[in-house]
């Protein structure tokens, strides 16, 4: 997973669990600084003009069914990216096992 599908991932993550409804606002109050990061800046702009997320006051939730589908991709790269990083641990692990076996 590449540095933009890491922000992608983080902010369609973490808006997809917020309803659009007083939730939103005790959100907004608590985390103002988080808001900032994931409601503002170029990941937002981007997101938006992909019609991932909207700031449509009528939507009952702020991700669009497009960005539940990204997030879904995003979340099986992620998943491939940990197992990839789990196989070559566990390949490590067992070369060294059987350099030790083999030089006792």
């Amino acid at each position: 997973m590449n540095k933009i599908d890491k922000q992608w991932y983080k902010c369609l993550k973490t808006l997809s669990k917020i309803p659009r409804d007083d939730n939103l606002d005790k959100f907004k109050t608590k985390n103002i600084k988080d808001i900032k990061n994931y409601m503002e800046g170029t990941t937002w702009d981007e997101l938006h003009s992909l019609g991932h997320v909207t700031s449509n006051p009528n939507v009952k939730n702020i991700v669009m069914p497009s960005g539940l589908e990204q997030l879904r991709i995003l979340e099986d790269m992620r998943r491939k990216d940990l197992t990839l990083i789990a196989s070559v641990i566990a390949v490590l692990i067992s070369l060294v096992s059987l350099a030790i076996s083999i030089f006792l």
